[in-house]
């Protein structure tokens, strides 16, 4: 079907931020019409006072085969989407006058199309019961004078005379007087009975249309009645709903509702070159005529620098490829699932900075130049902070590396420089210990993350596990949305106890023992990161990747990994860093939850 170049889409807006206002968009080439608070819709809504309606909420489909026709779509919105008062499910017909609300007592637009094609009209009008009730007029018809009560034709009674079949004139016997005086007695009365039976019946006709017409005025105002406090119930729970979503949560009801669910994961892992079995250690030398010791590095035959890593402590110089750590992570299933970091609970896949610097005082290590035959070694003295050693500092253990003697030349262990080793990362010990608990929980590594810092653990199912809520939508977080922080900073004030055991009849030395309290921090989201995305020639990169950057600068180091709450309760993502990088300015970041829900489901899903 052609449509009417000068056809146009007419959206009245009947409540909402836009009410009164009237949208028209051109039909032609027009094939779907979004609706939502995305400023891209093609029928936008405010960010901040419609916040019922979803970013991208439902959308109007155009079907202009034969006869031109409209769907309706709810595209999974938080409050779903209603038309002419009725919840959409999947694709429903859009009608003229049709009035479209986004969620209950959210905003309203009527819908209609000018000029209006042949094959559409509005919808049917269904009527009430009392107001298909008509009141019927009664005719009434006085007796006519060509008609008598009997129905007869009227006589003239002073005739004398009738006139035969063959025309002749008989004489008739005349009528008396009383007689005459009787009949027409007997014909008043017959009329009068006539019209009393009529008056009485346009009487009856008229209390009954009274009565019904006083009862469907009552119904009429009943129904108004009804109708008028149930638009004022609603009224008010979307004025309630409206400050429930503007205040939501607060921090203590936060920190009542899911403390317990917010836990200290406590860890300790080691890298081992996987071909050997040992563990790693980066090598650690002492300079010559001094008594500083300096971390090691090797500058292989092509220039490149590697450390020198080695498989000896070097009589416990050496620093070891490992660390002890303690973060949070919160409850998220009945089963023992618990989310984290990545750089929690799997470490040894994210950069491993540590070169030993505590072992000198100027931050300076030596650099070896690997010999070529019996070429002679020489060494350097590199400052640690220049841009050539900062990149050494990115190197992530689970990318591998090249293993040399602890001796004092550089050799390869495989005999190899070209054979860059393999190394296999593994938690000493992974623990979690609840709130107001002095006794940890063994976890072990579930799965982590490649896209970004989340990581899955789970510990042996424990009754009264409460997990909390997660934000099931993606990317529904605003530049501007408050949110608050659980988790274990350091730099909070801890609770300690102190026991003691009688064992064989003595008294054991006493043990000190922390019991957790998690600290709650509240912020707002200043900042939506950008992950890794390539459009066309332009390939987009951002400095902290897929992260949400936030105000709250009360947490530091053991708060990674804590779960970061919305107003209405659900978790939106994982705290992940803290930055300080200009004079005393600090921000942190969040992981987006989505991250972490893709570690529930190992299987590709079928979108992919």
């Amino acid at each position: 079907m052609t449509v009417n170049p000068q056809a146009r889409i007419v959206v009245r807006h009947l409540s909402g931020s836009k009410i009164n206002q009237v949208e028209q968009i051109p039909l032609k080439d027009l094939h779907e019409i979004t609706i939502g608070r995305d400023p891209s819709s093609g029928i936008a809504y405010d960010q901040r006072r419609d916040d019922v309606v979803s970013r991208q909420h439902a959308a109007i489909r155009i079907e202009n085969g034969d006869k031109l026709a409209f769907r309706l779509v709810d595209l999974n919105s938080s409050n779903g989407t209603m038309l002419n008062g009725e919840r959409v499910s999947g694709e429903v017909e859009l009608a003229p006058e049709d009035t479209v609300e986004l969620g209950r007592g959210g905003p309203k637009f009527s819908f209609d199309i000018q000029p209006r094609p042949d094959n559409l009209a509005a919808r049917t009008r269904v009527m009430d019961a009392m107001d298909a009730a008509a009141t019927r007029t009664m005719a009434t018809a006085a007796a006519a004078g060509e008609l008598g009560p009997n129905g007869k034709g009227t006589r003239e009674l002073g005739s004398t005379a009738t006139r035969t079949r063959d025309g002749a004139d008989l004489a008739k016997p005349s009528v008396g007087k009383e007689t005459v005086m009787r009949m027409l007695f007997q014909e008043r009365q017959k009329s009068s009975r006539v019209w009393m039976s009529s008056l009485a019946a346009v009487v009856a006709v008229l209390v009954v249309a009274g009565g019904g017409l006083y009862w469907h005025n009552r119904n009429v105002a009943e129904q108004i009645r009804r109708e008028a406090a149930a638009e004022a119930e609603k009224a008010q729970a979307g004025a309630e709903r409206h400050v429930t979503q503007q205040m939501g949560s607060n921090a203590k009801e936060i920190v009542t509702k899911y403390g317990d669910s917010t836990v200290v994961v406590n860890v300790q892992w080691r890298m081992t070159d996987r071909g050997t079995g040992q563990p790693l250690f980066h090598r650690v030398v002492q300079k010559p005529k001094s008594s500083a010791w300096y971390p090691a590095f090797v500058k292989l035959p092509n220039g490149k620098i590697v450390r020198w890593l080695t498989t000896s402590d070097g009589y416990r110089r050496n620093i070891p490829i490992s660390k002890s750590m303690s973060g949070s992570g919160f409850v998220i299933s009945d089963q023992g699932h618990i989310l984290t970091n990545k750089h929690v609970a799997a470490d040894w896949m994210t950069t491993f900075e540590e070169y030993g610097v505590d072992k000198t005082a100027d931050h300076h290590g030596l650099v070896f130049s690997y010999p070529i035959g019996n070429a002679k070694v020489t060494r350097e003295e590199v400052d640690l902070r220049s841009s050539t050693m900062r990149e050494l500092a990115k190197w992530i253990p689970e990318d591998g590396g090249y293993v040399f003697a602890d001796i004092d030349r550089p050799v390869a262990i495989s005999g190899d420089i070209d054979n860059r080793r393999v190394f296999q990362g593994h938690n000493e010990f992974l623990e979690v210990r609840f709130p107001g608990n002095r006794v940890s929980v063994q976890a072990n590594l579930v799965r982590a993350s490649t896209d970004a810092d989340a990581a899955l653990i789970k510990i042996d199912t424990m009754s009264g596990l409460r997990p909390v809520e997660l934000d099931p939508r993606d990317d529904d977080v605003d530049v501007g949305d408050r949110v608050m922080v659980l988790g274990y900073p350091g730099i909070s004030s801890m609770t300690f106890i102190r026991t003691s055991s009688v064992e064989v009849g003595r008294v054991g030395t006493g043990r000190t023992e922390s019991v957790p309290e998690p600290t709650i921090s509240e912020g707002i989201i200043q900042l939506k990161g950008r992950g890794y995305k390539e459009d066309g020639d332009i390939t987009i990169i951002g400095t902290m990747g897929d992260t949400y950057q936030m105000s709250i600068n009360s947490t530091g180091h053991g708060n990674s990994g804590g779960p970061v709450f919305n107003t209405k309760g659900q978790v939106i993502g994982l705290f992940t860093y803290g930055s300080s990088r200009i004079g005393d300015a600090s921000v942190t970041f969040a992981v987006p939850i989505k991250h972490g829900r893709a570690l529930l489901n190992p299987q590709r899903s079928s979108a992919n």
